[in-house]
């Protein structure tokens, strides 16, 4: 009795197992991919490490699966990557690229004369540039037919100061859900930050996106020529933040420090800022006393300590494109906006604030 009950069972398991291997021949899943490249500009940033984050990451803990797995920058500073999703589903919504120098990492320096020891135009060495990150976000989507649409997703200091506004305006509006929000919305906020960051530069910004800006690297002076040509109106704004982009390789490094540590440093105190703004507009509370808070008044001042420097370097970093234009014969109009070395009190219009769609009861 018991072989036949003992029989009867494994029959019974074989048959099971039988099934589910039938079954699992008979549904393949094709993994779901999106592609993505774009220029990370700091100067150029050669060979440093490039991932890939839902924008709900954000302390940038679980990367995305790409291909290639180990995704880096090439000697012009531009990567490219696809995204797997091997459940199948679509990728879709705000991605973060984050993009960190590492031990390999070099930077050219984009500065007027010199980066530290480092002259205009030459790579800075690892150990000064080695723990600078730039970011940028972006929103992936599908076309009518259900294919990914592939993404174009430059990184640059503008663009990392933009994603940490959009970031704080999601952590400031709880009811933003910031994996599902249609398109329009990703944009909505991008425009957002553009306005908030302009805000702390003492730019207009008001009717840019960061995002659409082609920030190129300032050594390369045909790249310039070329991105204020393809920019038309928007020529000036495009000229204006590239020259900021670069503008920082030359701010005042302490003792004992490095150039990233006071690239990240600005970069930081600019996000402590946004977000204090963020939270005033979401709140619908005075932004100067949301400044006047002790952490973000410190902010502020480094902040425009580093703007004299930043207003200063930008003018002699035209003169060095125009003069290099001249030596190459290259024909270029360096038209910018005025970058002020003090920047006037932050002050918001509640009405140049665009209302996200697809949110549960829109902005606070």
């Amino acid at each position: 009795m018991k072989k036949i009950v003992r029989t009867t069972l494994a029959v019974s398991i074989a048959l099971a197992l039988t099934a589910c291997n039938h079954n699992d021949d008979a549904v393949t899943v094709t993994p779901a991919t999106v592609d993505l490249a774009g220029s990370v500009v700091k100067g150029a940033l050669i060979d440093a490490k490039v991932q890939i984050y839902r924008a709900s990451d954000t302390a940038f803990a679980t990367p995305l699966t790409t291909e290639p797995v180990d995704v880096q920058t090439d000697e012009n500073g531009d990567y490219t990557a696809t995204v797997v999703d091997a459940s199948g589903e679509a990728i879709v919504g705000a991605l973060v690229v984050n993009i960190t120098a590492d031990d390999n990492t070099q930077m050219r320096c984009d500065a007027a004369v010199s980066c530290g020891d480092t002259l205009r135009g030459e790579l800075i060495p690892t150990s000064e540039i080695a723990d600078i990150s730039v970011s940028t976000l972006t929103v992936a989507a599908v076309d009518a037919d259900g294919a990914s649409i592939a993404i174009d997703a430059d990184a640059n200091t503008l663009t990392t100061m933009a994603t940490d506004a959009v970031l704080a305006q999601v952590a400031a509006n709880t009811n933003l859900d910031i994996d599902n929000l249609p398109v329009e919305s990703v944009v909505a906020l991008q425009k957002n930050a553009s306005l908030i960051v302009g805000k702390s530069l003492g730019i207009d910004l008001s009717t840019t996106n960061i995002y659409d800006i082609k920030i190129v690297d300032a050594t390369d002076t045909q790249a310039v020529a070329d991105a204020a040509t393809n920019a038309n109106d928007a020529a000036s704004i495009t000229n204006t933040l590239t020259l900021v982009n670069a503008s920082l390789a030359a701010i005042t490094v302490p003792e004992g420090s490095t150039l990233a540590d006071s690239i990240n440093s600005y970069v930081q105190n600019v996000a402590v800022v946004s977000e204090a703004v963020a939270e005033a507009l979401a709140e619908g509370t005075d932004i100067a006393n949301a400044l006047a808070a002790p952490e973000v008044a410190a902010a502020q001042v480094a902040v425009a300590e580093t703007q004299v420097e930043i207003s200063d370097e930008a003018d002699l970093i035209k003169d060095a494109v125009v003069a290099d234009a001249a030596n190459e014969g290259i024909d270029v109009v360096v038209e910018t906006e005025v970058i002020p070395d003090v920047v006037p009190a932050i002050e918001i219009d509640l009405g140049d604030i665009i209302v996200p769609t697809g949110a549960t009861g829109g902005t606070n």
